[in-house]
């Protein structure tokens, strides 16, 4: 069976990327970068497999088919231009860019080097999030005419901002993600609303900081309205209580509604409850444990795992990943329409320029 062979750089989150690699019969972990050559070591201790403390030189290496980036946001889109350039297949963590003309120039260099490029939104793998879309999809709501994607999460200002000076360099800043509570956890959300509902025609935002000590923003929220008809809503903060901490997308439509809630404890998730109203049935709750006990065989792994392994499978049967560069940059239009509202003081029509 053919293997492809795979590098991971950024081995912070990046441990997850190259376990997931590690454990896929169809993939071979290859190689493992990073500057720090403490964690280098103990990473390539774990995996047995050769490190690199330098990008360039892993770019080199012949026996690396594919370069998966997991490294600061800032460097996504230039590292992963640097890859396709040296003819290697490309999976980003999310954002794809922090700036939409670095992201569409990393679209076009995959293009014409003939690589695979995918973006990471585990999300849309997410058995029950899949099971929204199909409802809405086959029209058993009706016409959709709102959509509400909630996000409220706690994130502690010393531990998470300010762990050190190496994280306060890029986190939180406008520089090094492109924003903050939005763009590093709202994302998901933002991805969501745009894969069940399509492309956006207007964003109207606002956004502030109010509960922690850096340079982007903690709070946000936006109207939005879609090119299907649909009005959607925004709200987005890292300043939730520790223990009142949600995440809901709720789907509203002219003949029933389906809404998802999860609560968290710290950084967990500490349970998914999906709830679908459909014309006069009674409302039907669905949880976490009755998608395990269904008929559907769920394989092992997670939302993660599984979007890992398409990659790998897009690769091998060449064809698209399920979520390409530019449907993954949707949701950086999407953020940065809202970012360029609440400057502007008034409602943004995409798609936005590129300069």
């Amino acid at each position: 069976m053919k293997q492809v062979r795979v590098g991971v750089v950024g081995l912070g989150m990046g441990l997850n990327h190259a376990r997931a690699f590690a454990e896929y019969e169809k993939a071979k972990l290859a190689a493992l970068c990073d500057i720090r050559s403490d964690l280098l070591k103990r990473a390539c201790d774990e995996f047995k497999v050769k490190g690199y403390l330098s990008y360039d030189e892993m770019l080199k290496d012949p026996g690396i088919d594919a370069v998966v980036i997991v490294t600061p946001s800032y460097e996504h889109a230039t590292m992963g231009i640097y890859a396709a350039l040296h003819g290697k297949h490309v999976l980003v963590e999310k954002p794809i860019a922090t700036d939409l003309t670095a992201g569409d120039w990393l679209i076009r260099v995959c293009k014409e080097r003939g690589v695979k490029l995918a973006g990471i939104f585990q999300s849309r793998l997410d058995p029950m999030n899949i099971r929204m879309k199909q409802i809405v999809d086959e029209g058993k709501i009706g016409k959709v005419y709102q959509i509400e994607g909630i996000l409220r999460w706690w994130r502690d200002d010393k531990t998470y901002y300010h762990a050190n000076k190496e994280v306060e360099m890029w986190k939180g800043t406008w520089f090094g993600e492109g924003g903050g509570s939005l763009t590093n956890q709202g994302i998901h959300t933002v991805d969501q609303l745009y894969w069940m509902m399509g492309d956006v025609d207007t964003v109207y935002g606002q956004y502030d900081t109010v509960g922690h000590t850096i340079q982007a923003e903690d709070f946000c929220t936006a109207l939005i309205r879609f090119k299907n008809g649909a009005a959607g809503y925004l709200v987005c903060t890292t300043c939730a209580p520790e223990d009142m901490q949600e995440s809901r997308l709720s789907i509203y439509g002219n003949k029933g509604a389906v809404s998802k809630k999860v609560s968290y404890k710290g950084m967990a998730s500490t349970g998914d409850q999906l709830t679908i109203k459909i014309g006069e049935k009674p409302a039907e709750t669905v949880t976490e444990q009755t998608l395990k006990t269904d008929s559907l065989t769920i394989p092992k792994g997670g939302p993660h795992t599984w979007q890992c392994r398409d990659f790998i499978d897009s690769i091998i049967e060449d064809r698209d990943p399920v979520v390409t560069g530019e449907s993954a940059l949707k949701a950086v239009e999407i953020i940065t329409a809202v970012y360029q509202s609440a400057l502007q003081g008034k409602p943004v029509k995409l798609p936005l320029p590129r300069y």
